[in-house]
């Protein structure tokens, strides 16, 4: 609502200085120029602000491209197919760093068995299994191409056994199976996080955020990382742990 409510307001007052119809193109750059304003007062990060300065000059220069329409219909299957997350979930697709999985390879107890909760394209599951042999790691991910891209990238690293992945929510999975849950995910789903791992967790379980708090629970420990996006590991033991 928040990226709507920037992108209407800045058409409209790049509207009141250019006409769409007549002048597109200065008014394309005005717009994308008060998004950026916009989105410096509504502190958005870089990345996203980038994102919607270019949404409507990328529209601009499709409509004078001409392009076919089954190429709209195609963007719009691979995007719902990468990031269905950010629909349904407010997730969008982010990936760990390698820091961040060498990180939190190094702290893991031996013997873990961690679950990777939306793990996107397989490569923390696949990192985090190369560099502890003697963990077990299952990757969970429920936008289709994130998952096949994982399954591919799993059999090019010759199917280690200790590494597994699976097509599905990781809200239904059996979190007592697991000495660690990983997520990497967004602000908005942390709160409901927190609650389905303490109520299917065991209670030595760990659960491991990379960057995103959960509201009123502080962490237990933090790992620092030098990422300018992400830049902690956030840990908190089950609230019934012996």
């Amino acid at each position: 609502m928040r990226s709507a409510v920037l992108l209407l307001s800045a058409a409209v007052m790049a509207w009141l200085v250019y006409a769409p119809a007549t002048q597109p193109l200065s008014w394309c750059a005005l717009q994308a120029g008060i998004v950026l304003l916009l989105a410096r007062l509504f502190r958005l990060r870089v990345f996203a602000a980038l994102l919607l300065a270019g949404l409507f000059p990328l529209l601009v220069l499709a409509l004078w491209l001409d392009l076919p329409a089954w190429l709209y219909a195609l963007a719009a299957a691979l995007t719902f197919g990468l990031s269905r997350n950010a629909l349904y979930e407010r997730v969008p697709f982010y990936l760990s760093s390698d820091e961040a999985c060498r990180v939190l390879a190094t702290w893991l107890p031996a013997g873990s068995r961690v679950l990777d909760a939306g793990s996107g394209d397989g490569r923390a599951v696949l990192l985090l299994a190369r560099l502890r042999p003697d963990i077990e790691v299952l990757g969970m991910e429920n936008a289709c191409l994130p998952y096949l891209l994982a399954r591919l990238r799993w059999r090019l690293a010759g199917s280690p056994a200790n590494a597994k992945l699976a097509y599905g929510s990781f809200w239904q999975a059996q979190w007592a199976e697991y000495d660690v849950v990983y997520a990497f995910l967004s602000p908005a789903p942390m709160a409901r996080l927190w609650r389905v791992f303490c109520a299917g967790a065991g209670a030595d379980a760990v659960l491991i955020s990379n960057t995103f708090a959960i509201p009123d629970v502080p962490a237990d420990e933090v790992l620092a990382l030098s990422g300018p996006l992400q830049c902690e590991l956030l840990i908190w033991r089950h609230p019934h742990a012996t």
